[in-house]
């Protein structure tokens, strides 16, 4: 049964990879989508993160926030805190009283409120899929060039009057899929750039480690 399941997915990948191209209509909905964010320097989100594979029967997730300025991000879940300064992560364990910094290292496939608006614009084929809840929602898929990444497929669910992205899917490789909602959106010009560093000096009595 697994090496049908894979030999299935294999095949999925295939036909994804082929059918999928840079599709006009997909484009127009994606730049659409894009350029409504581009014009919010700063904001704050809520979402749900699921994470699926029934092949595992596993089903998890968690509510989370983020708070989001032009790369830099802050992002609450379940106990901990990452804020990313633009240099360096900060991963606050608040349960343990622990907080690590560590240059940031690039990832190609890192998938994240800060990046998916314009994840599409480089390095990505994109096709039109359908049109949903009569006429209010359209699904695009993205299917990355790199063969090499560990997934192949995204798919984005985006409202077709305001373009304001919903939920989109990553399909990974492995048979898993992540999914994130997005519950609320709020633009918010009070966000600081010190938002993004965790602040010692409010939080007495925290170990920090440093790898930098």
């Amino acid at each position: 049964m697994k090496f049908l399941t894979t030999s299935l997915l294999l095949i999925a990948l295939v036909f994804n990879q082929a059918l999928a191209q840079k599709d006009p209509k997909a484009k127009a909905i994606l730049d659409a989508m894009s350029n409504k964010y581009k014009t919010i320097p700063s904001f704050k989100a809520t979402f749900t993160y699921n994470m699926e594979n029934p092949e595992e029967d596993i089903n998890e997730g968690f509510k989370g926030a983020v708070s989001v300025k032009g790369d830099k991000y802050k992002l609450k879940m379940e106990g901990q805190e990452i804020m990313f300064d633009g240099v360096n992560v900060w991963t606050y364990l608040k349960e343990d009283k622990e907080v690590t910094v560590a240059p940031y290292e690039e990832n190609s496939d890192d998938i994240s409120l800060s990046n998916i608006f314009t994840l599409y614009q480089s390095g990505f084929k994109y096709l039109y899929l359908e049109s949903r809840d009569g006429g209010k929602t359209d699904v695009v898929d993205l299917v990355p060039e790199d063969l090499n990444k560990s997934y192949f497929k995204i798919r984005m669910e985006i409202n077709s009057a305001n373009k304001e992205l919903k939920t989109f899917r990553v399909f990974d490789k492995s048979g898993s899929k992540y999914v994130y909602t997005i519950l609320t959106f709020t633009k918010d010009d009070t966000i600081k750039d010190a938002d993004f560093t965790f602040n010692t000096k409010a939080n007495p009595g925290v170990e920090v480690i440093d790898f930098r």
